[in-house]
């Protein structure tokens, strides 16, 4: 994760290549940011520092819609130079209500890879389950069984750190259910699970909303599962649920029928052949993936890379 400071514009730019691709990962765009331990991490970022990047970028290099970067790679054909795209991944509505205004501003095209139970319920990831639970917490000794350890949750600080220790277990873990997980933790720290919520950090598009920027010339529209598990973790009734409930609900829900997909969580482990295979059978053409890098214009379609930045 790159720091988010008054440098961040820069610094992507400084990614920007003279024969090479650059795909910048986005999640969320704030107002602000209020909480103390909940979006730690800086996936949403806050809404006067994405747009100084968008501006820098755009006056250093050149956007690329995914349809224009598939075309250069389906056709073997270099990128311009200093070449950019920018994407989302999830669906919150701040994708819509903040920082699509900022994007039509500069004129830059951006893709949003929407998880359909999100965008149909409204609701929470099991990691946002998990931090609401966690930041609430006062003073709690919990023991953490996968740990192996008692955890005394009375800072910020503690708290933070405990939350990158549970990112790092589910993501890793292939016997773990992400949301089942959270249930069992949440309940262990004495908290009800929040599903839904209209906080900032929290709210999903709606269908409309999502149908009206598939309208618009400078936005695209991807897949990204159906409930956000690991898709390589899943055996092939799972998956073939993922792959195809998540098309399915773009496609009677919005009128779209993507190419474009992305992996959730995005890692090495997190995608695989057969993944991949179920993909290209479903009319998917393009799936980046959440591996910090750049591509070359010879790049596999479903192995590119991209520059986490929020």
């Amino acid at each position: 994760m790159l720091e988010h400071n008054e440098n961040l514009p820069t610094t992507l730019c400084d990614f920007l290549s003279e024969e090479k691709l650059c795909i910048f990962l986005f999640h969320g765009v704030i107002e602000k940011q209020i909480d103390p331990v909940r979006n730690y991490t800086r996936k949403h970022m806050e809404k006067d520092l994405f747009a100084s990047c968008i501006k820098l970028l755009s006056q250093s290099g050149r956007p690329l819609s995914m349809d224009q970067v598939l075309f250069h790679l389906e056709n073997k054909t270099p990128f311009p130079k200093n070449t950019f795209a920018i994407t989302f991944d999830d669906g919150f509505e701040n994708n819509m209500s903040i920082a699509a205004p900022i994007l039509t501003d500069y004129k830059v095209p951006a893709t949003f890879y929407v998880t359909s139970n999100f965008i149909d319920k409204n609701h929470m990831s099991w990691i946002d389950k998990i931090e609401y639970a966690v930041q609430n917490v006062n003073s709690l000794k919990y023991k953490c069984y996968w740990m192996n350890e008692d955890v005394v949750l009375n800072s910020n600080k503690i708290k933070i750190e405990f939350l990158r220790n549970v990112r790092k277990f589910v993501k890793n873990t292939p016997s773990c259910n992400p949301n089942e997980f959270a249930e069992e933790l949440c309940f262990s720290l004495g908290k009800q699970v929040i599903i839904k919520s209209t906080n900032q950090l929290d709210l999903k598009l709606t269908w409309n909303q999502v149908r009206a920027m598939h309208k618009s010339e400078l936005f695209t529209i991807g897949g990204h599962s159906h409930t956000h598990v690991i898709l390589s973790f899943l055996e092939k009734k799972s998956l073939d649920y993922e792959l195809d409930t998540s098309l399915e609900m773009l496609s009677q829900k919005a009128g779209i029928n993507p190419v474009h997909y992305s992996y959730p969580e995005g890692l090495s482990h997190c995608y695989n052949s057969r993944v991949i295979s179920g993909l290209k059978n479903r009319g998917i053409k393009c799936c980046p993936t959440a591996i910090h890098g750049t591509n070359q214009f010879t790049t596999n379609t479903f192995e590119l890379k991209r520059i986490l930045v929020a």
